[in-house]
């Protein structure tokens, strides 16, 4: 009974080319013989499956199965040592789109229809007490009508449903150090949903601009980087030091005097004039130094830069068109 499955199983998906590979395996382009639609399939070896990452992964996805801008898990099927995970295909991920499409940035109204279902994403996630904790381009998928899908919660984590409080203790080590916020940075094992809300003010940025917009190789460099570049009073680094010292024990830092700008609204009108105060005023929400001051997602989608204006409204009007 079990060869049946597995040959109806490697029947059903025609492959047409290579995608994506890694440790784990490759990610392929096939086509549903059942049902005509192109997905994704991802190969992987049974000794890569059995990693806490992957199941933790298995385990979230069938949480957040629901939501149209996170990716939904299709199928799993195995054939021999190997498993295969289906999913929707996506043409592009964020990084690849500019890339090809904007180099100079996507521009106000196509960062908007764009962030709108990022943040709506997330925010899903928020309410179902995962953390995705890698939010970057490379993690959000876009189809060619401009659909977007969150993807790749291999490091997300799931918070303590009664109060939406990080665990006593949690790993540090995330994703990509250009996105992870300043306590990140430090190394705090102790953290909620804000951590992601900062990954969405760098990944606005980056939409808008083209490119990333602090780039260092270590964890130090980077958030000294940040402090320099949002000019953050000493007073706010004793601060955040001094919280997570009582926490994770971490060594203490050198404070810099940076007093160009007094907030992080000043260093971004500075950095890019033209923008929009609505603009700057969302992405300023996000990317507040303190954790506690930034705003949740369901704050971030109040706000006039979603409300204000026609854009989302012709947007949303078309979205039957685009699914």
């Amino acid at each position: 009974m079990t060869s049946k499955i597995v040959n109806l199983q490697s029947n059903r998906y025609k492959p047409i080319e290579i995608i994506g590979q890694g440790s784990y395996g490759i990610v392929m382009k096939c086509k549903d013989r059942l049902t005509n639609e192109i997905v994704a399939i991802k190969k992987i070896t049974d000794s890569y499956f059995y990693m806490p990452k992957v199941l933790r992964e298995f385990m979230i996805l069938k949480i957040l199965n629901k939501h149209i801008n996170v990716i939904r898990l299709l199928n799993i099927f195995r054939i021999k040592s190997f498993l295969y995970i289906v999913f929707p295909y996506m043409d592009y991920n964020i990084c690849q789109y500019i890339d090809e499409y904007y180099p100079n940035g996507l521009g106000y109204d196509l960062t908007k229809k764009i962030m709108i279902q990022i943040i709506n994403g997330i925010d899903y996630m928020h309410r179902n007490y995962v953390v995705h904790r890698d939010i970057k381009p490379e993690n959000i998928l876009i189809t060619r009508n401009g659909l977007i899908k969150i993807c790749d919660l291999g490091v997300s984590k799931m918070l303590c449903v009664q109060s939406f409080k990080a665990e006593s203790i949690m790993t540090p080590d995330m994703g990509t150090i250009w996105y992870q916020s300043p306590e990140m940075l430090l190394g705090t094992q102790t953290y909620g949903p804000e951590i992601d809300v900062w990954s969405l003010g760098i990944v606005f940025i980056e939409c808008m601009s083209g490119q990333p917009i602090i780039t260092k190789e270590t964890s130090i460099e980077q958030y000294q980087s940040i402090v320099k570049y949002f000019g953050v009073p000493i007073t706010d680094q004793k601060y955040l030091n001094r919280k997570i010292k009582k926490i994770s024990k971490v060594v203490s830092i050198k404070y810099f005097n940076y007093s160009t700008f007094k907030n992080v609204s000043m260093a971004l009108n500075n950095y890019f004039p033209e923008w929009p105060i609505d603009l700057i005023e969302i992405v300023s929400k996000c990317l507040e130094f303190i954790p506690s001051r930034r705003k949740t997602t369901k704050s971030l989608l109040k706000t006039s830069y979603f409300v204000n204006g026609k854009c989302l409204k012709v947007f949303r009007d078309n979205l039957n068109n685009i699914l």
